[in-house]
Formats: structure tokens, C-alpha cells, sequence
């Protein structure tokens, strides 16, 4: 693979910060650190623990030199503005189960890079398939004892694993996980559950294996696939069922019961859809072992009450005049939240709680962070009349940035609804634009 030169960019300097004092400032590029090119944040931070710097800044077309005498491990106050400053590794793999080879075209550009970086995985927290790494890197990883890392494992059968994800270099699965492990690397592992696949037998011989590898392995996420409409080309799958939904609970109930009585985890945690789908209530707070695979969509639901409780803000006992919100939320969600909703007893507020379907990706798409733009003008335009606001889900949006999966802004659609729009991320933001609404 082609390398891009690298640009180690600074995105900030901490004011007052030994980096200030010297000068430094956002949009410089880092040439070296004591003579050495960086190519990641791992770099990067190893260089700079040292108690004398030498870093080689480029600013416009000049080279300006800046040396720091420290205290070992000192942080001099800069931020990046990526993790990776060179290319980052791109999937080799064509997994049955791919969500991106799923996606229309015209939606957010970022949506179609599919990374299989390991320093992404340390960094940011990104699951990787060990499928995309060679000798050096796992030397760099035991030498830097990089440390959890997170592995899209799905099947421990060798055989399988290959036919699953179309690679060949999948297969030693196994030999690699035990590599990592025996050099005392901690992996949160995540199985894609892809019915007919390594569903059954197979899914219990993958539990089996990987809690062979405990302590180093803190835990297993599992997850259903996604099968979108834009399926061309791609093999047919099969969905998860509410008895397949049942059988993968009961097989991962004694690694989760052995784990409870160990008092080491849950060690096995399901994403919300396998108890939704088999008509079984989530488990409680302490199944989920502080949310640590909450990304994966493991948890989100309880999570979400908990902190809906948590809130610690003034309720209102009622607004001077009549407001009525619209609150779009995903159908996964909507049981759960039309619950905690009923709780919010203000005179004269009316919240009506609203399940938007995505016909975008297709109706097997229940979960609010992958709601389009286009899906909510659709459900609004069914609704609109009366209302004086309308609340959305921040995860349809990307972090730190009001743009929809369907590449269009927050600005845009708030034009085109005519009403005031908020965003809610979290359980406490909820509560507050509901209590709050004119503030």
C-alpha cells in the first residue's frame, strides 16, 4: 500500500503551556521529535515523555526548531488533529456482513472508510480483525504493550472465520488472540452474529475459546447484523429471529452466570436487539460492568434510564402557556423512552413521542443513530402542524459535527422543518430541553 508523506498537524496549544511559551501553534506540522519522523499519536506521545525535546516544526515554509527540558512524562500542551498521521490501514477483508458495502451512494464521505488500523483500535477504541497486520506490527504492539485492544473476532473456526469475512489470512485466529494475550495485551473482543453462520454450536465454541484466553480477554460483545436494501451484490443473509434471539441468551448464560460468581464480569454482553427480539426484559445496570462495550450498541437502552434518573435539575411544574414537542426517536428505543416519558408531568407541555421508520436503509434498521435527514422531513411531513418544536437524537449526527448520514446539516434540516429544532444526545439533555424549552 501506497504511504502518504506524514503530517503530524497540531490542532491546539494549551494556553499557558510550556508549548505556548515556545511559540508553538495550531496548524504548524511536526517534522521530527529528536530527529525521528512520527507517524501516530503512539509515536508522538512516547517522544515527548522524554526528559529533553528537541521537535522541528514546519510553519507556512519555514522550519523552526523548539527545545524542552522537562520533568520525565511532562505533557508540553499540544492536541493533534488525528491519531494517525499518516495513512490509515484500510479493510482488506469483504465480510458477508459488511455494513458499508450496504451504502448508497451521496451520503457523509466518512461513512465509506473502512479502517482495520491497529493504533486506531489502541487510540480511538475501533475494532480490528487482526487480518491486516504482519510481524513488525505485532512486535510494536507487545513492545509498546499497547493495551486494550478491540478484535472483531466473530468465529473462532479458522474455516469459518475465512468464509465469513473472504479472506485468506483470517484463519490462525486463535494463534494470534494467544500471542496477544500471553504478552499480557487486554483484547475486548465483538462477535457480528450472522444467523446460519456462527450462530449455534458455533457460537458457544467461540465462547468457549475465548474465555480460555481470561483474564486478557475482558469481554465479548455481541451484536446482530444489519442488512440494509441496498443489498446488490451482496450474499443473502438471514435476520435475526426471536428464536434465534432466545437461543443465543441461553447460550451465553452460563460464561455470564460463571463470571457473576467469579466476580469477573459478565464476560459475555448482548446488544439491546437480543432481548428486544426474544421479548425478554434488558438485564439490570450491574450486567453491563461500567458499559465499557457501550459503542457496539451493547447497553445503550439501560444506560440510557440510568442517567435519565441520575439527573440532578430543577423540574418545572409548568410552562405560562401551551408547548407542544415532537420527539423522534429510533423504534428499538421507543418502549423504553415512551416509559421515561410519561414520567414528565408539566402543565402545559404535551410531548408526543415519535417512532421514525428508515425507509432509507430499509425497516430492518431500528436504531436512532441511523436515521437519515430524509427519514425525519418524511415523518414530519406526515405530523407537522401544531407543534412548536421538535426534538431529534444526536446519533444521527456526527460527533462534534450537525451534518446527517445523508450529508445534509443540521442548519438545512431545521430550515426545512419551519419549527425550532433541538438535539439530545443524553438522558440529562433530554430532560433539560423538556423542562426548558425556552431557555
Amino acid at each position: 500500500m501506497e504511504k502518504q508523506e506524514t503530517k503530524a498537524v497540531i490542532a491546539g496549544v494549551v494556553a499557558g503551556s510550556r508549548a505556548e511559551r515556545q511559540g508553538l501553534r495550531a496548524g504548524s506540522t511536526i517534522v521530527s521529535v529528536n530527529g525521528q519522523k512520527v507517524e501516530d499519536l503512539i509515536d508522538l506521545n512516547f517522544a515527548l515523555a522524554d526528559e529533553d525535546v528537541r521537535l522541528v516544526v514546519q510553519e507556512g515554509d519555514t522550519l523552526k526548531e523548539c527545545y524542552f527540558q522537562k520533568r520525565f512524562g511532562e505533557d508540553i500542551g499540544i492536541t493533534m488533529e488525528a491519531a494517525v498521521f499518516d495513512r490509515i490501514r484500510q479493510c482488506r477483508n469483504n465480510c458477508i456482513f459488511c455494513f458499508i458495502a450496504q451504502m448508497p451512494q451521496g451520503m457523509r464521505p466518512s461513512l465509506y472508510v473502512r479502517d482495520d488500523d491497529y493504533r486506531m483500535s489502541f487510540l480511538t477504541g475501533s475494532f480490528i480483525t487482526l487480518s491486516n497486520m504482519n510481524e513488525a506490527d505485532i512486535e510494536r504492539i507487545v513492545r509498546f504493550h499497547l493495551s486494550p485492544l478491540h478484535v472483531s473476532v466473530h468465529t473462532t473456526n479458522g474455516e469459518l472465520r475465512k468464509r465469513m469475512m473472504r479472506q485468506e489470512k483470517t484463519e490462525n485466529i486463535m494463534a494470534q488472540l494467544r500471542r496477544l494475550t500471553e504478552n499480557d495485551i487486554e483484547l475486548y473482543c465483538q462477535i457480528v452474529l450472522v444467523p446460519g453462520y456462527n450462530d449455534g454450536a458455533e457460537f458457544t465454541k467461540t465462547l468457549r475459546d475465548l474465555a480460555s484466553l481470561q483474564p486478557q480477554v475482558l469481554g465479548v460483545a455481541v451484536v446482530p447484523l444489519g442488512t440494509t436494501k441496498f443489498r446488490a451484490g451482496c450474499k443473502e443473509l438471514k435476520p435475526v429471529t426471536k428464536e434465534i434471539a432466545a437461543d443465543i441468551i441461553r447460550r451465553s448464560r452460563p460464561f455470564i452466570e460463571k463470571g457473576r460468581k467469579e466476580d469477573t464480569g459478565s464476560f459475555v454482553y448482548l446488544a439491546d436487539e437480543f432481548f428486544l427480539k426474544a421479548g425478554v426484559p434488558v438485564p439490570g445496570n450491574e450486567y453491563y460492568d461500567g458499559y465499557a462495550q457501550i459503542e457496539g450498541g451493547v447497553g445503550m437502552l439501560r444506560y440510557f434510564e440510568q442517567e435519565w434518573h441520575r439527573w440532578d435539575g430543577k423540574a418545572r411544574k409548568s410552562y405560562d402557556k401551551p408547548l407542544r414537542l415532537a420527539l423522534f426517536t429510533g423504534s428499538l428505543a421507543y418502549d423504553c423512552l415512551k416509559e421515561l416519558i410519561e414520567e414528565i408531568d408539566v402543565e402545559n407541555l404535551t410531548v408526543d413521542l415519535i417512532a421514525v421508520k428508515n425507509h432509507y436503509f430499509g425497516t430492518q434498521i431500528n436504531v436512532a443513530g441511523l436515521l437519515t435527514s430524509q427519514d425525519m422531513l418524511t415523518a414530519w411531513e406526515a405530523i407537522k402542524g401544531g407543534y412548536d418544536g421538535l426534538i431529534i437524537p444526536g446519533t444521527a449526527l456526527r460527533k462534534g459535527e450537525d451534518i446527517f448520514l445523508d450529508d445534509v446539516t443540521l442548519k438545512e434540516f431545521a430550515e426545512k422543518v419551519g419549527v425550532p429544532v433541538k438535539v439530545s444526545e443524553f438522558a440529562p439533555q433530554l430532560k433539560d430541553i423538556l423542562y426548558n424549552w425556552n431557555e
